[in-house]
């Protein structure tokens, strides 16, 4: 018998052996993933059993710590024989998708066998396993229905070559382990289900109340013992009519209560009825209340929800002229405005005259505007405007309003309290004069900071404020202090969404050897608007060109994002297929992959791959839905080129072409989003006719010159305003004598940096 034969036959003899280790391991982790009630009791024991079953002799788990796209060390074995170094590193080490050896089976979502990590060139750790004496490693995911949550990676002190028999195996270990942690996220996610409504119960302003068929209570909230007087100990067990129901209307509370248990609910579930509630004491007051079965147990429970409306009764007339003037400070976007607004709303209808200070950019107090109600101490008001600004270190009265965020209420003016707050002897001379006999100062408070503060005074008019007024002039110092605020950020706004437009597009274009190119951009809409146009040029070979023109449905953050998604997909997809038609292929898987996320946008995008030559130029293009680049060759003549392709975004498989055209010295193309061949005119959209004829129109100008006629013709039909983004890009292919004196080679292989692309507007 040769010596293949006698391998045979060992391997033969050594199957009822290897068969009986992994029934072991099999029957091992089965047992650990039954027993273990975390992934930290269960993760060691797993992989020791696995481990041993496999003859490796050190094991570590990594799971994917979503939050931050990467993997991390939840748990580690040896066989006795330690590793020190290599575990150390472990511990502290994070593996981003692809990278090193957890990374790359995460990637790849399989088993990765790998005979000697010294010479594995995408280890990253081989320092460390050399000083520890590790060299055979091996890898498999931890997976559930698809989805890789973490990866097992096992090293041994020899060599090894791949195992076909371990892959089967550790392919099941790495489907039970997943549903293992699939459960146990499952169920940490109830836990804090469970938590969340604990809290929402315990902090709710509602009083939620719980009881059973006999109308005896279950639960009662901290809401429920502020609003009714009981605590939670007194109400538990008592029937909630004698508790809260006045008592002319408990014999038709206790009857409707029959009803609703009869027939399992009956009409009044879910609706919002006004009644009467009564506190301890037997205070009575109005109430809204809702009222839900609980479960579908019978008999049957109830929860109401219950909300004290006495303020809200007394507020009514005022919150119907805080509707009628908010809107003013709503609409302002200037700190001049917003003032006007505020003083209009408070004075005469809530104070006979009213101060407004801001906090300046020195921390002095500024006094901005004083309104009083009666013209003839309008003047004598005036003077305290003009009064130097105060230090906001200043004590008491207004300036310790500012400094702590504490609102203050004198119902009544005190002829001392007058006099501390006077600066000085004239000051105190005007405020004696003004009459004032009662006074709110409230902070105008607004994203954590104090801008200010709103103070009301009530003078001849006999006003006395109150609690509740204290608690309406909160409500306007609210909506007035975001709106002063509003208008403080709204420049900043415009400066941080111009920004992440500019952010969007390439910061400067490539000059191409023997090809011109310009842009132009234009963003529409609000300032603080992001658009959805983008455009691309980038080198993607020696001599290769792609570019790229799209469009994202709407505006805002989210078109930002599927913007930003589109541009890398393409340069990504761009730089590992020359196909256009297939770079946009992926976009659009990119774009369907978000919609699956929740998103609710799609894209047209054009690609192009463009490798100048002795001559001219030679463009592949694909469109996805975008409208097709106009060619203006040398002797005026304008027509569309490529061929219409699918919207991406809508289907799996869109209809996509590739068309392949010869630009020669002397061509421009024009590439442009919908913005350009939508702008109105006297006739209707000025349409691919109407670009068409401008382009004929404009023979001779360089690419720069194209693309700002362009633009100054279509936002002039706009008056200046245009109602969409407006994105351009030409490109003008140099005749021979504009080439310079370097050949062909080494105009291909010539890439340098040209000026930075224009945006309008």
């Amino acid at each position: 018998m040769g010596r293949a034969g006698e391998a045979e036959e060992a391997e033969r003899d050594d199957e009822p052996t290897r068969l009986r280790a992994d029934l072991a391991a099999q029957s091992s982790v089965a047992r650990i993933l039954a027993e273990a009630p975390s992934l930290e009791e269960a993760g060691p024991r797993l992989l020791e059993a696995i481990g041993h079953g496999l003859g490796w002799e050190l094991g570590f788990l990594w799971t994917v710590d979503d939050s931050e796209g990467v993997l991390r060390c939840r748990a580690d074995w040896d066989d006795g024989a330690a590793a020190p170094t290599f575990e150390r590193l472990n511990a502290g080490r994070a593996f981003a998708l692809g990278e090193g050896l957890p990374g790359r089976v995460w990637a790849s979502a399989a088993a990765i066998s790998v005979p000697d990590v010294l010479t594995y060139e995408h280890f990253r750790r081989t320092e460390a396993a050399a000083r520890d004496g590790l060299r055979g490693a091996f890898g498999f995911p931890v997976r559930d229905r698809g989805r890789v949550l973490g990866v097992i990676e096992f090293f041994s002190r020899e060599v090894r070559e791949p195992d076909d028999g371990a892959l089967a195996l550790v392919e099941t270990f790495g489907h039970q382990i997943g549903q293992y942690l699939c459960r146990r996220q499952a169920e940490e996610a109830v836990r804090e289900s469970e938590a969340r409504k604990t809290g929402i119960l315990e902090s709710a302003l509602d009083a939620i109340i719980t009881i059973d068929s006999r109308g005896e209570v279950v639960e009662f909230n901290a809401a429920a013992e502020r609003i009714f007087g009981y605590t939670r100990e007194e109400a538990v067990g008592r029937e909630m009519a004698e508790l809260v129901v006045p008592p002319s209307l408990r014999e038709g509370h206790r009857t409707a209560l029959a009803r609703a248990v009869e027939a399992g609910g009956g009409a009044l579930l879910g609706r919002r009825l006004e009644l009467t509630g009564m506190r301890t004491g037997g205070a009575e007051f109005p109430v809204e209340l809702t009222i839900m079965r609980l479960g579908l147990d019978e008999p049957p429970a109830f929860v109401g929800y219950v909300r004290d409306t006495t303020e809200r009764k007394r507020a009514e007339a005022r919150v119907e002229l805080l509707a009628e003037a908010g809107e003013d400070l709503t609409a302002a976007l200037d700190l001049d405005s917003v003032i006007g607004a505020l003083t209009g709303l408070c004075v005469p209808q809530l104070a006979d005259w009213c101060l407004i200070d801001i906090v300046g950019e020195s921390r002095r107090i500024e006094r901005v505007a004083v309104a009083h109600a009666d013209p003839a101490h309008a003047a004598l008001a005036r003077e305290l405007e003009l009064r130097p600004g105060s230090e906001i270190s200043t004590p008491g009265g207004l300036a310790e309003a500012i400094r702590t965020g504490e609102a203050e209420l004198a119902p009544e003016i005190p002829a001392a309290l007058l006099e501390a707050a006077a600066e000085d002897a004239e000051h105190l001379a005007v405020l004696r004069e003004l009459g004032a006999r009662s006074a709110l100062i409230v902070p105008l408070r607004a994203r954590g900071r104090t801008l200010g503060a709103i103070s009301l005074l009530g003078a001849a008019s006999g006003r006395r404020f109150d609690e509740s007024d204290l608690s309406f002039a909160h409500e306007i110092a609210r909506r007035a202090a975001l709106a002063i605020d509003n208008a403080r950020i709204h420049g900043e706004r415009s400066r941080i969404a111009a920004t992440l437009q500019a952010s969007l597009l390439p910061p400067r274009l490539p000059r191409l050897p023997g090809v011109a190119v310009a842009s132009r951009f234009r963003a529409a809409g609000e300032a603080y608007q992001v658009g959805g146009d983008f455009f691309d040029l980038f080198a993607t070979a020696p001599g290769d060109w792609t570019i790229v023109m799209g469009d994202v449905s709407g505006k805002g953050p989210e078109a930002a994002a599927v913007t930003a998604l589109a541009r890398y997909t393409v340069r990504e997809a761009a730089a590992h297929d020359p196909v256009p038609s297939a770079v946009l292929a992926r976009l659009n898987e990119a774009v369907l992959s978000y919609q699956a996320e929740g998103g609710d946008r799609f894209c047209t995008a054009l690609v192009g791959r463009l490798r100048p030559t002795a001559s001219g130029a030679r463009l592949t293009l694909s469109s996805g839905g975008h409208p097709l680049p106009l060619r203006l060759d040398a002797a005026g003549q304008v027509e569309p080129v490529g061929a219409p392709g699918m919207l991406l975004g809508v289907a799996r498989d869109p209809d996509l072409h590739d068309a392949e055209l010869e630009l020669e010295g002397g061509d421009s193309l024009l590439l442009y989003t919908d913005g350009v061949t939508e702008t109105p005119t006297a006739w209707g959209l000025l349409g691919e006719s109407g670009l068409a004829a401008l382009l004929e129109s404009s023979g001779g100008l360089d690419a720069d010159a194209l693309v700002d006629r362009v633009d100054r013709v279509v936002v002039g039909l706009q008056s200046g305003t245009p109602r969409d983004d407006i994105a351009m890009v030409a490109l003008q292919v140099q005749g021979a004598s504009d080439r310079g004196g370097a050949d062909g080679g080494e105009q291909l292989a010539a890439v340098s940096v040209g000026p930075a692309a224009r945006q309008a507007g």
